[in-house]
């Protein structure tokens, strides 16, 4: 290198410039979109066509002020740092209650950092949870929620490989309308929008495409999240994989749960428990989890008589307990409440558990409107019938659920009482529950209050 000349070397720089820009441009080269018929475009560089098969391309600045700070940081690459400027601002916005300014900054953020699963997660958290309660009228918060779940739906559009925002989705559908102090609004406004110059009498097609109930819906979008999972094997990282698992079949028992509180203890709310427990039992159940400790996987769906053979089998092998399939199963199933669901959804199937479970809410209907002496009769009866399942089925007793209806009823019979100065007599049905959990009368009594109020 040495013995050549000044120009020699310039040269040789040169050719290797030149060498160098064939494989830089090969790689960096943008896309071009097509323009018109004529011109179809071109797919760009090895990197512009990685970015479009994972949708990884971030190219657009947004909405956002040409003349403003946060602009100035665009344009001197400080993306991170104009990001969070702007969720500032959306906050202020939303302490003032300026929704159109914050619809517009929430649309810039999520055009600077579409792949950066937290934003999705949070605005829309925010959309359907804080800036719904800010409004007085429930339409108008039902809007809001409706924004959120909108929210969800866009990132999963830009964020595909990913289950989380499948999962969001579905909670919000399923959570925040059917348990929401405003669950009884939301589920109807769910299936007929209360905007009817826009929908006609029928859902907001792109919150409720299909016109079913919440619960269902929230139910295919947890489907969708476990299916992405399998496809793309990217796992979340909101909760363990048995826990996120578990939500369709979850939904499924919701569903059920919402039919039986707004009346209905028919053939149809009894299949969907039926259709409860096959998913939790030979879907749920029959899943492999990973378990990390004993080195091998494992489904939680195991009877009694295999649990008692596995058990045998691991003690004559003397086995410790973090090297026993049955300690591993026994956890996963504790942990999910997954004993309690098999049973619960197998007794609701039941002729006997839908007339204790209507015979109660009739009861609790005819307090409401001040018919004591059927609302009487019908708690006695409802009563009688629950405490003989629970008795069948010992293990329901300690279940919070269980305990709850228990002394909701109580508590309406006692009502009963009290409008005919008769005291309560020394033994009744259910009274095991009301005796053995004192500290839980207050909660349950303000559940009674809620729903009177909510039955006017």
């Amino acid at each position: 290198m040495n013995n050549l000349t000044s120009l020699q070397r310039k040269l040789l720089y040169l050719g290797g410039i030149v060498l160098l820009l064939i494989p830089i441009t090969w790689l960096g080269l943008p896309a071009e979109p097509a323009h018109g018929a004529g011109n179809q475009g071109s797919p760009g560089g090895y990197l512009a066509q990685k970015r479009a098969e994972y949708g990884l391309g971030e190219s657009d600045l947004g909405n956002v002020d040409p003349a403003s700070s946060t602009m100035n940081l665009l344009l001197l690459g400080f993306r991170g740092i104009a990001t969070n400027l702007l969720w500032m601002d959306a906050v202020e916005q939303q302490r003032n209650k300026d929704w159109a300014s914050l619809r517009a900054t929430t649309e810039s953020i999520i055009l600077l950092q579409p792949h950066f699963l937290k934003v999705w997660q949070f605005q829309g958290w925010n959309l359907a949870y804080n800036v719904s309660a800010e409004w007085d009228g429930v339409a108008d918060r039902y809007y809001w929620v409706k924004e959120g779940i909108k929210f969800f739906k866009k990132g999963q559009g830009r964020n595909k490989m990913y289950g989380e925002l499948l999962w969001y989705t579905g909670d919000t559908t399923g959570k925040k309308i059917g348990r929401s102090d405003e669950q009884k609004q939301f589920r109807r406004y769910f299936r007929s929008d209360p905007d009817v110059a826009r929908f006609n009498g029928g859902p907001d097609p792109d919150v409720n495409p299909n016109s079913r109930d919440n619960y269902l819906e929230a139910g295919e979008w947890f489907q969708r999240a476990n299916d992405t999972i399998e496809t793309y094997g990217i796992e979340q990282h909101i909760m363990a994989p048995y826990l996120f698992r578990a939500y369709p079949a979850r939904s499924q028992f919701d569903y059920a749960a919402a039919l039986q509180r707004e009346g209905n203890f028919g053939e149809v709310t009894q299949n969907a428990w039926s259709e409860g427990f096959q998913q939790w039992t030979t879907k749920y159940g029959k899943m492999p989890f990973e378990c990390e400790l004993l080195g091998r996987r494992i489904h939680l769906e195991v009877s009694g008589d295999e649990m008692r053979d596995m058990v045998a089998r691991e003690v004559a092998q003397n086995l410790p307990d973090g090297k026993r399939e049955s300690f591993w199963v026994n956890r996963y199933q504790d942990t999910t409440n997954y004993r309690y669901w098999r049973t619960r959804s197998l007794v609701e199937t039941e002729k006997l558990m839908a007339e204790a479970h209507r015979e109660l809410y009739e009861g609790q209907q005819a307090l409401f409107r001040a018919d004591d002496a059927t609302a009487r009769q019908r708690y006695t009866d409802g009563m009688l019938k629950f405490e003989k399942i629970l008795n069948e089925y010992p293990d329901l007793k300690v279940e919070d659920e269980m305990i709850e209806e228990a002394i909701l009823a109580q508590i309406g019979w006692r009502q009963c009482l009290e409008l005919v100065d008769e005291e309560v007599p020394e033994q009744y049905p259910l009274k095991e529950f009301w005796d053995a959990h004192p500290m839980r009368h207050g909660t349950v009594k303000q559940e009674f209050d809620r729903q009177r109020r909510g039955a006017r």
